[in-house]
């Protein structure tokens, strides 16, 4: 982390900036909104907290007799947890049995949508290792049941090997599954591609290898199997026999089960690689005439800009960046906008805990945060967290920091459809997990009506940060950061409609020549918000005029 003084004006932010934008979008009226810093409602932060809440049974009547339901499990803040007489343990003591407790009875009757969250449980630990067999054995449960959120998670584990075999042809067929997309109109990611070719390679060279020792096993078992029928046998000969036997059958099933992967990866690989690559040069940006007779929903956007700090060194650009930021998104876009500016802890967690009421099914939410990011391993979880630092946080106290994680459970709880969290920041990148060059690089082969649909049809929430994990350039006084500034000059020139998957090559693209330019380095990262309810959709920006 770089580090500059209170009044030391340099290019490089001194806690890591963030720039994220949170930003609504909808069709009419006045498209500014004003800030509402009314918290008469709410005593403290912590009743702002999404905790696992289990809400009492509901009396039912059935004929003459009377009957209370079940207890049911939601997440939700503490604040409506109180309200409606539901039990729970507070955000910072909860850990995998609390959670457990909740959602377990549900799952275990068969609801897909708890089965995926006891997986989560079993893959985030809370307070434990992390069982990775658990987490694969409910998310499949869940994914046999269609449900999207548990097929892209389960896909993760297999991309990965955890708690199941590695295999990157069911990873990669998962992620089809869930974002909807036909078998013939896959496109692959140059990064994609890059990985896959990759992955082949080092198939190929692990087969190549196991056949070699299969053969020289086998060889070796030919010349002891014929020199023992020469003598007479004793135990220790069929014994040293038939531990070679063993040794060469697990070898042909090493090899089996390699070459089992390989061709699976070269069917996937020929499937997904029949069509031109997708770069920034080549999008297909058309079909308008499609474009206007769909129902893209409202826009609304939350834009959070800090650079005045109480206890911390000052920023120069987030606010720059914010308000211009705004002035595109109304004017060009048909957003409607909430504007924080230099907003405390309370500020943000309200703004966002607003949104839960205002927005529904259809609605699509743009969140843009710019101030400072920092990093702790603080929590139960003991993982490493990315935070965000209102105006009113102090170094070395987390006490008024806003964990991503806190951040993520506001965004699942959250009914809009599309959700897409722009942060420009060092370290921006930890509110997203797992970051993968397939779950992105999977997509449609055109712009055409169903593909758009298939986008639609299905939650996304996707952050796109600004330096991955890492820190990041800020203004240097007069200009925008090197990121706002490519975000802004994108979203201005664009005159089709975009998926954020393409905004996002064109960032990558952008903010690393502008970089360069500066003698630094930076480069956006685009991951999944998994633990928000990340289902494979995507995020549309549709041009108003």
């Amino acid at each position: 982390m770089f580090s500059l003084s209170k009044n030391t004006k340099r290019w490089i932010a001194p806690q890591c900036l963030v720039a994220a934008g949170l930003l609504l979008s909808a069709c009419a009226g006045d498209n500014s909104v004003s800030q509402d810093n009314d918290h008469a409602d709410v005593v403290h932060q912590d009743d702002l907290a999404v905790i696992d809440c289990l809400l009492p049974g509901q009396i039912r009547k059935l004929g003459q007799a009377r009957y209370i339901s079940a207890r049911r499990a939601i997440k939700t803040t503490a604040h409506d947890c109180e309200i409606r007489g539901g039990e729970y343990v507070a955000y910072d003591r909860a850990d995998y049995k609390s959670a457990l407790a909740a959602w377990l009875p549900m799952a275990s009757a068969g609801d897909a949508k708890a089965q995926n969250y006891v997986g989560e449980i079993y893959e985030k630990g809370l307070g434990i290792e992390s069982d990775f067999q658990q987490a694969a054995y409910w998310y499949e449960k869940s994914a046999e049941q269609s449900y999207a959120r548990a097929q892209i998670n389960l896909g993760l584990l297999y991309e990965k090997g955890q708690g199941v075999e590695r295999n990157l042809a069911t990873a990669l067929e998962y992620y089809r599954l869930a974002s909807g997309v036909s078998e013939d109109a896959v496109l692959l990611s140059t990064e994609a591609k890059r990985s896959m070719e990759a992955e082949k390679l080092t198939l190929e060279a692990a087969l190549a290898v196991s056949e070699k020792k299969a053969q020289e096993l086998g060889s070796e078992l030919l010349a002891l199997e014929q020199q023992e029928k020469k003598r007479v046998a004793h135990a220790e000969a069929d014994e040293h026999v038939n531990a070679l036997r063993a040794l060469y059958e697990r070898s042909v099933s090493e090899r089996s089960r390699l070459q089992g992967q390989l061709d699976s990866m070269s069917l996937a690989y020929r499937k997904f690689t029949q069509n031109e690559l997708l770069t920034p040069s080549t999008f297909d940006l058309g079909a308008e005439r499609v474009a206007k007779d769909i129902n893209f929903g409202r826009y609304f956007a939350l834009i959070i800009g800090n650079e005045d700090y109480e206890f911390l060194d000052d920023l120069r650009s987030p606010l720059r960046d914010a308000e211009r930021l705004k002035a595109v998104l109304e004017d060009r876009y048909g957003f409607t906008t909430q504007l924080i500016s230099n907003g405390s802890e309370k500020d943000v967690l309200m703004a966002i805990n607003q949104l839960f009421t205002e927005l529904t099914e259809n609605d699509n939410l743009l969140i843009f945060y710019a101030g400072h990011g920092e990093l702790s391993t603080a929590g139960i979880s003991k993982k490493e967290r990315g935070y965000w630092l209102p105006v009113d946080a102090q170094a070395n106290n987390i006490s008024h920091w806003i964990n991503n994680a806190v951040i993520s459970d506001h965004l699942d709880r959250l009914k809009a459809r599309s959700v897409l969290v722009i942060s420009d920041s060092c370290f921006a990148g930890y509110l997203g997990e797992d970051k993968s060059p397939y779950l992105f690089g999977l997509s449609d082969a055109s712009m055409s009506r169903s593909a758009i649909e298939a986008g639609l049809e299905r939650r996304s929430r996707v952050v796109i940060s600004s330096g991955g994990e890492r820190p990041v350039l800020d203004g240097n006084g007069k200009n925008h950061s090197v990121f706002a500034g490519a975000l802004i000059d994108a979203l201005e020139k664009n005159d089709q409609t975009l998926r954020d998957s393409q905004l996002f090559s064109l960032l990558s693209v952008n903010v690393s020549k502008r970089a360069d330019s500066l003698a630094m380095r930076q480069k956006p990262e685009m991951k999944p918000v998994r633990e928000a309810g990340h289902e494979g959709g995507s995020f549309y920006f549709v041009p108003s005029n």
